[in-house]
């Protein structure tokens, strides 16, 4: 009877000893799947709050610079058959054009045509339009007998080797147009033309810019205020692309809604240019006899 007890009782704590692994090993998968799934929830919600963050960041209006409308600068005639900078033309929620007089208060003739070209810096039938027709346009706005419009955009940014370089121009004109030295962007186009990199190279960096603006009269430490109250220099605007959000938003409102295709691509009182541009004479004999029209 005492060896069937003592067998009797090894199977027990067999049994025990099995049921005590199995036990163990129960609870070590069940601590693992909770790990797991609190790992889970953890990256999930992680993943909620940066998708969260991105569209609340991208559904957020992006902050219009001081005197531009829809991406846009304009101007009319200033002192000595000069330009100045005027209001443009079009509303825009949050757009602050209030320190510019109307192309009327600067002396713009009654029925001067409006003239919007829209332009990539990156584009070479841009830099051929500007070279061609910038002085013809210049002196018909400084006479007032326009009103002469520039609306930069990014559409070529795939051509400058991941540089984007179309954004970051477009980005420049509005860090420069926000710290109140509109007066000077028409040589800073002229300048950036000048200095355009071949489609396909890797566009110019930061330094490289900065020194474009510099060259053209622009203060670099000209006060600049990028979103509602966080204020800069455009120089940090620059290397910073303070307003690429809006140079998006106001590019793909040009493709959405204006009408744009490429560039250069001019509108006269909002109708698209049918004429050559490429033939000075008749161009601004075109742009007279439309605004003679008006």
């Amino acid at each position: 009877m005492a060896k069937n007890s003592s067998a009797d009782d090894r199977r027990a704590n067999a049994r025990e000893k099995a049921r005590q692994i199995a036990a163990a090993q129960a609870k070590k998968e069940k601590t693992a799947k909770t790990i797991l799934y609190t790992g889970i929830a953890v990256v999930v919600v992680a993943v909620i709050a940066v998708v969260g963050t991105l569209v609340w960041q991208s559904s957020r209006p992006a902050p219009a610079p001081v005197g531009m409308v829809s991406g846009t600068v304009a101007f009319g005639p200033g002192e000595d058959g000069g330009l100045q900078a005027v209001q443009p033309q079009g509303e825009e929620d949050g757009a602050d054009v209030s320190g510019l007089p109307t192309a009327a208060e600067a002396g713009a003739e009654d029925g001067a045509a409006v003239v919007k070209v829209y332009l990539d810096f990156q584009c070479p039938g841009c830099q051929a339009f500007e070279q061609t027709n910038a002085e013809t346009l210049n002196r018909l706005a400084g006479e007032g007998s326009i009103v002469l419009e520039y609306e930069p955009v990014a559409i070529l940014d795939r051509f400058s080797s991941g540089n984007e370089y179309s954004t970051r121009t477009a980005n420049m004109v509005a860090c420069v147009a926000d710290s109140g030295q509109h007066d000077v962007l028409p040589d800073l186009f002229t300048a950036l033309f000048e200095q355009q990199p071949e489609e396909g190279a890797e566009g110019r960096t930061d330094e490289e810019l900065i020194a474009v603006a510099e060259g053209a009269g622009v203060d670099l430490d000209a006060a600049v205020t990028v979103d509602d109250d966080e204020v800069a220099t455009v120089r940090d605007c620059i290397t910073a692309q303070g307003f690429d959000r809006y140079v998006e938003r106001s590019t793909q409102d040009a493709l959405g809604d204006e009408g744009l295709q490429g560039t250069p691509y001019i509108t006269v009182n909002g109708d698209p240019y049918q004429g050559d541009w490429s033939n000075r004479e008749a161009f601004a004999a075109d742009l007279i006899r439309l605004s003679d029209q008006g």
